[in-house]
């Protein structure tokens, strides 16, 4: 049985990191996900309202309607701008956590090699303490067999 990994612990706690982080970045990015389908909404909805002033320019003008489609677009402009805003916060929010994510990966990573590493360690002290033992018994045998012969 191989001894216990004296850095487990540890181990443990960045595995544990590095699963919070997955899950934060998944968050992240579904959360980023559904605020480009608002400014892809909000696009498309800039494009029904300027379509609308451009039908209510040509022929009989109502000036009423005009001013109100003006307005909306103005406050769909403004709206787009936030969600642009929020869209590149978010962005930056998601490479700050991936970048988290790699570091901690790594991190992870190391401990696990070392802990290979320790127990290939391990397994070579094993084959070589078998083949003392393995060489005892032969010397122990042709010692009997010269001894009794």
């Amino acid at each position: 049985m191989s001894p216990k990994f004296s850095l487990q612990n540890v181990l443990d706690l960045r595995h544990g990191k590095v699963e919070l982080l997955e899950i934060e970045l998944g968050k992240l990015t579904a959360i980023h996900q559904e605020t480009q389908d608002l400014h892809s909404s909000l696009k498309h909805y800039q494009e029904s309202l300027l379509g609308q002033l451009s039908a209510a320019q040509t022929g009989d003008m109502d000036m009423v309607e005009i001013n109100l489609l003006r307005l909306n677009i103005l406050q769909i402009n403004k709206h787009i701008e936030v969600v642009v805003l929020e869209l590149k916060k978010q962005a930056r929010e998601i490479e700050e956590t991936r970048m988290k994510l790699v570091q901690a990966k790594q991190a992870e990573e190391t401990l696990e090699i070392l802990k290979r590493k320790r127990h290939e360690v391990y397994i070579a002290e094993q084959l070589q303490i078998e083949s003392q033992a393995q060489d005892d018994i032969y010397i122990a045998r042709a010692f009997r067999s010269q001894n009794g012969a």
